[in-house]
């Protein structure tokens, strides 16, 4: 009778945790690559300038513009170190979880090795057994071998 791994249904809720962490993951460093990206924009759009303002208003709003700019940028860099912090803990859950998955796969393969052994010992023993009724019946009958008529 074969017998099936005791943890099964925990390597199963492993696994399902390790895609669970890199899907996370995934997602953490997508939106970090998109705050990078948004980053990058406007420090090239800072550093495009268009004409020479003409008059004293323009300037002000120019001069405004670039303040409000600076400001977005301080919270765009607030907002990827969060991300960023934020991924860092989705790799270590990530790593986590696969250590985990690793331990119960270790687990389940030294389970099925010693039920192959197990089964190998077993099926040996019935062959001895055989063997040992085959030569008990040729040696001890009539005409059997070793016997000279």
């Amino acid at each position: 009778m074969k017998r099936g791994f005791p943890l099964a249904g925990l390597l199963r809720i492993r696994g399902i945790q390790q895609r669970a962490a890199a899907a996370h993951l995934s997602r953490a460093a997508m939106e970090e690559q998109r705050t990078e990206a948004r980053d990058r924009q406007l420090r090239a759009a800072l550093t495009t300038s268009a004409d020479t303002p003409g008059d004293i208003r323009t300037l002000a709003a120019l001069a405004a513009s670039r303040v409000a700019a600076r400001s977005l940028l301080t919270d765009l860099d607030t907002l990827r170190r969060a991300q960023r912090a934020e991924a860092d803990a989705a790799r270590a859950r990530l790593d986590d979880a696969r250590r985990a998955e690793r331990g119960i796969e270790r687990l389940a393969e030294a389970f099925h090795e010693r039920e192959r052994a197990r089964r190998d010992a077993a099926e040996q023993a019935v062959l001895d057994e055989i063997a040992l009724r085959s030569a008990a019946d040729g040696s001890g009958a009539p005409g059997g071998h070793g016997e000279a008529p």
